[in-house]
């Protein structure tokens, strides 16, 4: 599974499940440009990242914003000669509170599609056509199984979901240019992000997993490389257009 001359986006790459995502593709020999908004975290992973001997670097994007987005897929070109891999990983999740869908703000609802729907969309526009002088490529969106409904955030769910069919039509659309696209769905995984929506209460979010899941663990950052490892890998070059979801089992208990 080397990755050996590639390059790889990773969005939302500072810390949790973006940044297991980027070491992993780093340890199998990508280059990495980590864009988020989080500074001094993504300063952090790249210097990890660095002190291993790989190549990566950062940048702070605002992925839904069309110029940064073009900017940020120039900046991989002219720093690593090409791009390979987008994981479209940055989302708003952290900073949403759960109630009922009467309480969401107008305000809180845009913000919410323009990154998680329209930044994911932007970021593949903006690299698509460097993936094309390559001959192809492979995206991975990241969804969630709360695309399949769950009550009491329904604006993340709802742009989840979207996520799901962007991936899809994406597929169908760029599969003559040799570039897959897939999506990860992954359960409650112990991040930073899912600290804060449990109000850091992870002992509570441990024993949920042993009630609720087939596979009854905390899923962890690291446990989630795997499934993108294929996704991106010469592998998995007749899957496209899936979603694989990656929840220890929950999703068959529910």
């Amino acid at each position: 599974m080397s990755l050996a001359g590639k390059v790889a986006i990773v969005t939302g790459g500072s810390r949790g499940i973006g940044r297991a995502y980027a070491e992993a593709l780093a340890d199998a020999g990508a280059a990495i440009l980590i864009v988020d908004l989080l500074e001094v975290e993504g300063a952090r992973t790249v210097a990890d990242i660095r002190a291993k001997g790989q190549k990566a670097a950062f940048r702070a994007v605002d992925i839904s914003n069309l110029e940064a987005t073009e900017a940020m897929a120039k900046a991989a070109v002219e720093e690593f000669g090409g791009i390979d891999i987008l994981v479209n990983n940055a989302a708003m999740f952290a900073s949403l509170k759960g109630g009922p869908l009467s309480d969401i703000s107008v305000e809180r609802w845009d913000k919410t599609m323009a990154v998680n729907v329209r930044g994911a969309w932007l970021c593949i526009r903006a690299v698509v056509p460097y993936m094309q002088q390559r001959g192809g490529g492979a995206i991975v969106n990241q969804t969630s199984i709360s695309a399949f409904g769950m009550p009491y955030m329904l604006d993340y769910t709802a742009s989840k979901a979207a996520v799901i069919g962007l991936t899809k039509s994406s597929a169908s659309e760029l599969g003559r240019f040799n570039i897959r696209v897939n999506a990860i769905a992954p359960g409650g995984t112990a991040t930073e992000a899912f600290s804060e929506i449990m109000g850091g209460d992870m002992a509570a979010a441990e024993q949920r997993a042993k009630t609720t899941q087939l596979i009854a663990e905390q899923i962890k950052p690291e446990d989630m490389t795997g499934t993108l490892l294929h996704l991106v890998s010469d592998g998995a070059k007749f899957i496209t257009g899936q979603t694989i979801v990656v929840d220890g089992g929950k999703y068959f208990l529910g």
